[in-house]
């Protein structure tokens, strides 16, 4: 029957194969070629080929090898509503073609073994499909799972790192504010005592220069008790405090950009710093005694180069009045003419 002469139910009988070879033999791009066709296939996909017969009689030998040579290549199936006679069955299975019989209640069923093998490799292509999507879902699923905890992860991190930071600045403003409070303490007490007794200053910083006490804590630092440590570390912050106002009564603001100021200063943060590490001051637990001995060692060694700037930038002292040298008498003799 040509195409433009077949009847609806026939139609119907095509789309139900459409739908066997979608579902049941995995060939999802399966399609009907439709009226008026220049082909004489009834069903069409990539490397398939099909041919629907909704006639009474069974179908025979010819119709398989018209299936045949027009298939060339491609998998070959007949689907027959009335069956198909002996000589075509094996005349199919010779020439690998699957062949179906359906109901018009809309069921197929394979007739020959080549089409109960195609039927089972697209039942186990369709589970291997299946099986690979879903690891490939499952995968992908485990992998966005991760990705969410790392992102938690590190958002968290991030989150800690913020408020360390935070804190840990905090701290830091609150240790300038002590040693600047401290140091305008010192340095008004300084000036106060300049002004009753004029050579205070010179006094201090020779004091300071001459003391003992910073490497005497420096060199016994290995046998400090933990009772003893706070009282050593009070005592060295003490004549760095000192040496601070110091600094600052005896250097004038116009001198405040001088390498000499610059040095000094640097010398008392590392020394504070240092003293404060010794003090356990941001630490968590008990401070290792020789933690406490090499930053005691280091706060020494910018007490010496503290002490030597001092030094330097110290006025030299006055000589007074210094009598003029007597001239010659024969110098001082008017001459005569």
């Amino acid at each position: 029957m040509s195409a433009t002469g077949k009847d609806p139910q026939w139609r119907d009988a095509e789309r139900f194969a459409e739908r066997h070879a979608r579902t049941v033999l995995a060939r999802t791009d399966v399609r009907v070629t439709g009226p008026g066709s220049a082909i004489e296939l009834d069903l069409v996909g990539i490397d398939f080929a099909a041919r629907v017969e909704h006639r009474r009689s069974p179908v025979g030998r010819q119709d398989l090898e018209d299936l045949r040579a027009a298939a060339g290549s491609f998998v070959a199936v007949f689907y027959s509503r009335s069956g198909f006679t002996k000589t075509a069955v094996l005349w199919a299975e010779e020439h690998r073609l699957a062949l179906f019989g359906y109901t018009d209640t809309g069921y197929a069923s394979p007739v020959n073994p080549c089409a109960v093998e195609l039927v089972h490799r697209a039942q186990a292509d369709s589970e291997h499909h299946v099986r690979v999507a879903t690891e490939l879902v499952s995968r992908r699923a485990t992998e966005a799972r991760q990705a969410a905890e790392r992102r938690e992860r590190e958002a968290a991190a991030d989150e800690l790192r913020a408020e360390d930071d935070a804190r840990q600045a905090a701290e830091r403003r609150r240790i300038q504010r002590v040693r600047s409070e401290t140091l305008l303490g010192r340095t008004v007490v300084l000036l106060l005592q300049i002004q009753i007794v004029p050579g205070t200053l010179t006094a201090t910083i020779d004091r300071l220069a001459h003391s003992t006490i910073v490497s005497a804590v420096a060199d016994s630092a290995d046998r400090l008790s933990m009772g003893d440590r706070p009282h050593a570390v009070a005592l060295v912050r003490s004549m760095f405090d000192d040496a601070a106002a110091a600094l600052e009564v005896l250097t004038p603001p116009t001198a405040r950009d001088t390498a000499n100021y610059r040095t000094s200063a640097q010398a008392i943060d590392r020394g504070l710093d240092a003293l404060d590490a010794a003090d356990g001051l941001g630490s968590v637990g008990h401070v290792a005694p020789e933690l406490v001995a090499s930053q005691l060692r280091q706060a020494d060694r910018c007490w010496r180069a503290l002490v030597g700037e001092l030094v330097k930038a110290l006025p030299a002292p006055s000589l007074g009045d210094v009598p003029a040298p007597r001239r010659p008498r024969h110098l001082t003799r008017s001459s005569t003419v």
